[in-house]
């Protein structure tokens, strides 16, 4: 029993000289972990929830398309969910840990993707609609991340600030400098 006493102390003494020693190290309970719709406002959120199922007329205009020019209210209000860029401050500046699927955006000379969109399901951007601004996250400092990686999902993890980026796939609302990025396990 002394040992195992011995033991947790010497533990209890490692983990707290490592914390201090390595300010830049993060424990686990400073990190939240987050779902995407954490980071709609309430109203977004609610207005998502009350449209109704989408229909695939194809005879019809679609609210998708750039040149709509309908009268339809649920097509005015999947626009501005589609377009909304209102975020959560309460993450602002927060350390996160979330889940997504990569949309690359650069590339080091070794063709290593080191910055890219977090999105939260597979081949968003690249289909119309993307998600809205606060249903993507702009992610800087990957590293060895190989573009064929961007089939699996994966846990970004660092601090999020509520900073807007624009790119020719995009806009998000969010964005991440990472500090870790891990495979996706459940």
């Amino acid at each position: 029993m002394l040992k195992t006493l011995s033991v947790a102390l010497y533990l209890t003494l490692v983990a707290s000289i490592s914390s201090a020693v390595l300010p830049g190290s993060v424990s686990a309970a400073e990190v939240t972990t987050i779902e995407w719709t954490d980071l709609m406002p309430e109203e977004d959120l609610k207005a998502l929830q009350q449209m109704p199922e989408v229909q695939h007329d194809y005879s019809q205009p679609s609210p998708f398309d750039d040149n709509y020019q309908g009268d339809d209210p649920a097509a005015q209000q999947w626009q501005q969910i589609l377009s909304s860029a209102k975020v959560v401050e309460k993450y602002n500046n927060t350390k996160v840990r979330v889940p997504g699927f990569i949309v690359p955006l650069e590339f080091d000379s070794e063709q290593n993707v080191t910055s890219f969109f977090l999105v939260p399901y597979f081949g968003a951007c690249i289909h119309v609609p993307p998600p809205p601004p606060n249903q993507i996250i702009f992610v800087s400092g990957a590293k060895n991340l190989k573009a064929d990686m961007i089939y699996s999902p994966f846990w970004i993890s660092g601090t999020l600030t509520t900073e807007v980026m624009t790119h020719d796939l995009g806009q998000s609302a969010y964005s991440i400098k990472a500090d870790t990025i891990e495979e996706y396990t459940y």
